[in-house]
């Protein structure tokens, strides 16, 4: 896996997960042994959402026809 930042390599790791409330401390997740970025699952599930929205939008942009604007001078 590579980095979504620096593009450098990302091993597995072990993190204290203090929001967990279902009594599990330990998560796994990957670290960047670059730039010391961290992702695990949840995050990488809100990054693929974010994406594939980013993506809708702009398909429906690339869909609208551009208005054409005329300029009209104010002078006269």
């Amino acid at each position: 896996m590579k980095c979504h930042r620096c593009h450098g390599l990302m091993v597995v790791d072990h993190f204290i997960d203090m929001e967990d409330d279902s009594g599990h401390l330990w998560m796994r997740g990957w670290r960047c042994v670059t730039c010391g970025d961290v992702v695990d699952p949840k995050i990488h599930r809100h990054r693929l959402i974010q994406s594939s929205l980013r993506d809708r939008i702009a398909q429906v942009m690339a869909r609208k026809p551009k208005k054409v604007r005329e300029v009209v001078r104010l002078s006269a």
